[in-house]
């Protein structure tokens, strides 16, 4: 299984995406062209939308060229320059769909280390990547590799908990 792209349902259960979201899980090849359309297609059920979210929402998916345009409307460069929380939200984004299907990836923590490169070694995460010495006083030489790769998990799961608490209000 690829991690990517991640499914518009799996996104739309667990966070809500500003256009600034949507558009850089865009840019950065996190998710298809079907993101921004469904978002825009919901957006104008609810009777309140944009012209921009209307014309969006009749996109057919795998347009790129039309949807980077709408998404350049929705959400400036400069808003989404000056969104810290965007990046942040995309980590723990796509740390919940690889611990959601952690029985479809061989080695899950070796796909945490993955993301943690791409995503310029974020330190809110280094508790769960294996060749970070832990900060907590855990000492992986007293235990099994079994026991490690738990207290890993352990922690991997914290964050989830800790970020979702944030991303889901």
């Amino acid at each position: 299984m690829n991690l990517y792209p991640i499914p518009f349902e799996f996104i739309e259960k667990n966070t809500r995406l500003s256009w600034c979201d949507v558009k850089w899980g865009y840019e950065n090849n996190l998710i298809t062209s079907d993101v921004p359309i469904r978002k825009a297609e919901n957006i104008v059920l609810t009777g309140s939308y944009t012209n921009a979210e209307l014309e969006l929402s009749f996109v057919i998916p795998g347009e790129s060229d039309h949807v980077d345009s709408f998404l350049k409307e929705l959400c400036s460069d400069f808003e989404q320059e000056n969104d810290p929380a965007i990046k942040q939200k995309w980590l723990f984004i796509l740390l919940s769909w690889l611990w959601n299907n952690l029985n479809n990836f061989e080695e899950p923590l070796a796909e945490v280390e993955i993301i943690y490169a791409d995503f310029d070694y974020p330190h809110e995460i280094e508790g769960f990547i294996k060749y970070m010495p832990p900060s907590d006083g855990y000492d992986p030489s007293m235990h099994s590799q079994m026991e490690n790769i738990d207290y890993l998990m352990d922690k991997w799961k914290n964050y989830l908990e800790k970020e979702s608490a944030v991303f889901n209000s």
